[in-house]
């Protein structure tokens, strides 16, 4: 029975990892609570879906920049100072939502801006954090500590956004954005705890930025693996992320308030929690592929299945089946990756992997806004969940690098 729940050694090991998986705890979650603050408050300002799908473009855009940036950074600096440098940063994004929030008429300009800084900022940081766990954990425990980052963010995930509804509903969304910043505060201090944690096996003179993103790019090109890796997610997020019509699922469609929007918005995280708490058993998997390629496509089937009927327990439990899908994918991605790459591309390869993921997100978010808007959000759930479903069913079909792939990603 061991073998099914989740393995906490690398907390144990290495007190390094408590630190930094503090960190990315308080991140995700106020990450949580920003993200639905600042779409109920673009959405009770514009009534547009589409707007709110924009929020996620204006992040997504300087976050991809920030990510190529950042990942050939952490291919060529202490990544421990890259982490400080960029949380930082997105402490002064969070204090511009509160100050536009407080302003007579807030103004919509200004949460694009924010969005965009805090973005940038993430696009940084992630690359660092990603490419510094083999030194912190050792790669033996690889599958572990990605069960660990999933857990931290689905259960910031699930307490986030329905405390950020909950808030928005009773003290308002003043105070919902000022706890945000306070907890915000708190992150760099933690990441101030790490050891100095330079890039291993990286060259004395390096090339120029572009170039050696270049680099990093064309290793992931000349790799089945981890190429097919990178397609199969960005298939799932460009056809089927739902998060922008959530606002007008819970209001118009569903007929509730902020806090049943909220929940609307922890529902994936609740079912990718439970993914993660019963995760032990992903690092014995002898096909890690044909599990990564069954995920999504349970991710399609799930948000195919939204459309099918407006009733809210039925949404949660979509929603929750989606975020369990998407967790177990990204827990024998992440290890797949870092196990197949060399720690002086870990950056490169990270960032790669986080500028798909960011970028098909937004693209994903806004074509489902522009389908809702000529449609329903019914009809653009029953087209993306479907497409989704059918181009990773092929992808089984076609892909033997992943599906056929014998080995466990521990």
């Amino acid at each position: 029975m061991s073998r099914l729940f989740l393995d906490i050694s690398p907390l144990r090991e290495s007190r390094s990892f408590r630190y930094a998986y503090a960190a990315r705890t308080a991140t995700v979650l106020v990450t949580g609570m920003l993200m639905v603050a600042a779409s109920i408050q673009l959405f009770q300002l514009t009534n547009s879906s589409i707007a709110v799908a924009g929020l996620n473009a204006t992040m997504a855009i300087p976050m991809v920049i920030a990510l190529m940036i950042g990942g050939v950074l952490s291919d060529r600096m202490d990544r421990r100072k890259l982490m400080l440098y960029s949380r930082t940063i997105y402490v002064f994004s969070v204090a511009l939502f509160l100050i536009n929030a407080l302003l007579p008429n807030p103004s919509i300009w200004l949460i694009y801006l924010a969005a965009g800084i805090g973005g940038a900022a993430g696009g940084i940081s992630v690359p660092a954090m990603m490419s510094a766990t083999p030194a912190l954990v050792g790669r033996q425990h690889l599958a572990a500590a990605a069960a660990l980052s999933g857990l931290s963010m689905q259960i910031g995930g699930v307490i986030g956004p329905s405390l950020a509804g909950l808030l928005i509903a009773g003290p308002g969304l003043i105070f919902c954005y000022a706890i945000v910043l306070l907890a915000v505060i708190t992150t760099p201090f933690l990441l101030k705890q790490l050891p100095a944690l330079p890039p291993k096996g990286a060259g004395a003179t390096h090339p120029a930025m572009l170039k050696s993103f270049v680099e990093g790019f064309i290793y992931m090109a000349k790799q089945p693996l981890l190429r097919a890796l990178l397609l199969i997610d960005l298939t799932a997020v460009v056809l089927a992320t739902p998060l922008a019509l959530l606002p007008e699922w819970g209001e118009h469609v569903l007929n509730h308030g902020a806090e049943v929007t909220g929940f609307l918005y922890s529902a994936p995280a609740v079912g990718a929690t439970l993914m993660a708490l019963g995760s032990g058993w992903t690092k014995h998997l002898k096909h890690p592929g044909r599990f990564i390629i069954a995920s999504v496509m349970v991710w399609g089937l799930a948000v195919f299945a939204l459309s099918q009927w407006l009733w809210l327990p039925w949404s949660l439990l979509c929603l929750a089946l989606m975020g369990a899908a998407d967790t177990l994918s990204k827990i024998l991605r992440m290890a797949l990756v870092q196990k197949h790459t060399p720690d002086h591309l870990l950056g490169r390869m990270s960032s790669l992997w986080m500028t798909q993921s960011s970028l098909g997100t937004a693209i994903g978010n806004m074509q489902m806004g522009v389908v809702s808007r000529w449609y329903s959000p019914s009809t653009a759930f029953f087209i993306g969940g479907g497409l989704c479903f059918v181009l990773s069913s092929l992808f089984a079909l076609r892909n033997r690098s992943l599906r056929d792939l014998e080995h466990s990603p521990d």
